[in-house]
């Protein structure tokens, strides 16, 4: 490995605009017959070899392949770097079907990857197609196909009846296969499967989450601008809104006070439970969105500190957290010898552990190629030693939640089953489910297909009270 596998949700881009090239890469309105092979175009096929290579072979991320690969381009806009990082993302998300067919043109690789990802068929698409001898009118988009069945009829139609092998699992690691457990429903084990594979193939939803201002408030600005937010009937705070709104004309997105945020993530915050003037410690987060929820919730009394391995990633969070409406945050460096203040002195700590980060795969399809089967055991043994090193913060009576952004057997219910083991001072708490109808539970897995967001782990334990003294 290259790097650390975080596996938690990296914040959305704000914006998602069209490029500047002086074609519209987004697919609106349709282009003339035969367009010209358009600089943007032509500058992802030149790249994506290269991409590919780093990513796959390297397991670095596509970020950061992207990042030496068009170092030197001097003319790239950030909003031609969404689009090649669009394009690239949908080759990395179909690579495990498209590489077997061994196609001569990288042109034919990324126009495939586009029809079997997107329902639109954009300029850049286009251009793939005119490069690699194909008629635009002719091709089929399968990106809103409602099943494997169609998906897989869009790949039939573009091999013209040669042989193929389609099979879901193509799109994936084999080591996932052994880890996955069995999501609920009503369906057979095999078809609920496939139902979370397909979740893992489509784009995320934009979800958004109020923090600091009235959260009607918000939703009538959205509304007044045109937009419809669907707010989730058991968190108020929390809506999902069209995957390329443009949230920057919003005041309370640039204060802060709006902030994209997936709604499984959301849930964690709900789950701690906090309440006003309590102390919190939130362990290594990635981007301060649980701080920032927490506070939230403690109407900003009382206090959340946020402790970081790396001090870039401290002073970005702090930054950040400043332009918030909520000051009872603050920010230090991690030291894994200690808690983070004096030990039992906190009413909960949360843990987001670094992870396979599974749940993240269809917004960062490039993830599932980053993580070889042999780190799987690391990654367990850092979050049990992570637990058992930050739970000496909870108070006697205190909470501790864990949460990851997976869904593999050894990271989520076999590691808390094992700091239980080694820890009988904690047992598990049930809670209200925070996004469904269903009976307290004390752990529970969210899924993409059936909560329309990350897939993500979260169990909740309770330190023991201290012991009554005698008279």
């Amino acid at each position: 490995m290259t790097r650390n596998v975080r596996g938690r949700t990296r914040p959305q881009a704000a914006t998602r605009s069209r490029p500047s090239t002086q074609t519209n890469p987004g697919g609106h309105g349709r282009s003339p017959a035969q367009p010209s092979f358009t600089p943007l175009a032509e500058l992802t096929a030149s790249v994506a070899p290269s991409v590919l290579h780093a990513v796959v072979q390297e397991h670095k991320w596509l970020a950061a392949a992207l990042a030496v690969a068009i170092g030197g381009q001097a003319r790239t806009t950030a909003k031609d770097r969404v689009w090649i990082g669009r394009s690239l993302g949908a080759l990395l998300r179909w690579w495990g079907w498209i590489e077997p067919l061994h196609l001569p043109m990288i042109e034919e690789k990324l126009l495939l990857a586009w029809l079997l990802d997107s329902s639109e068929l954009s300029a850049m698409a286009r251009a793939w197609a005119v490069r690699s001898g194909r008629q635009p009118e002719h091709l089929t988009l399968v990106g809103d196909a409602p099943n494997w069945t169609a998906r897989a009829e869009g790949l039939k139609r573009w091999m013209a009846g040669r042989p193929l092998n389609a099979d879901p699992w193509r799109l994936f690691p084999d080591w996932m296969r052994d880890q996955l457990p069995v999501p609920p429903g009503a369906a057979t084990p095999k078809m609920r499967r496939l139902d979370f594979l397909a979740a893992l193939q489509t784009r995320p939803p934009l979800w958004v989450g109020v923090r600091g201002q009235e959260d009607k408030t918000v939703w009538t600005a959205l509304r007044d601008a045109e937009l419809k937010p669907w707010i989730h009937r058991r968190i108020p705070t929390a809506a999902k809104l069209p995957p390329e709104t443009d949230l920057m004309p919003f005041d309370a997105f640039r204060t802060g006070q709006m902030v994209i945020q997936d709604i499984t993530s959301q849930a964690v915050a709900i789950v701690c439970d906090p309440d006003p003037g309590e102390r919190w410690w939130d362990v290594n987060p990635e981007s301060g969105l649980h701080a920032l929820h927490l506070a939230a919730l403690m109407r900003g009394k009382g206090l959340v500190v946020c402790t970081f391995e790396q001090e870039r990633r401290r002073h970005e969070t702090a930054a950040r957290l400043r332009r918030g409406a909520f000051h009872n945050i603050t920010t230090r460096l991690l030291d894994s010898r200690r808690a983070a203040g004096k030990p039992g002195s906190y009413d909960g700590v949360l843990v987001d552990a670094a992870c396979s980060g599974i749940g993240s795969w269809r917004r960062h399809p490039d993830a599932r190629w980053t993580m070889p089967a042999n780190r799987l055991p690391d990654l367990v043994a850092r979050q049990l030693h992570c637990l058992e090193a930050v739970s000496t913060g909870v108070r006697p009576g205190g909470t501790l939640v864990y949460t990851v952004l997976t869904v593999t057997r050894s990271e989520t219910t076999e590691v808390v089953s094992a700091f239980l083991a080694s820890h009988p001072q904690f047992r598990l708490e049930a809670f209200p489910h925070p996004l469904e109808d269903a009976p307290p539970a004390a752990m529970i897995q969210l899924w993409p297909q059936i909560h329309d967001g990350d897939a993500r782990f979260i169990a909740r334990m309770v330190r023991s009270p201290a012991p009554k003294q005698a008279d």
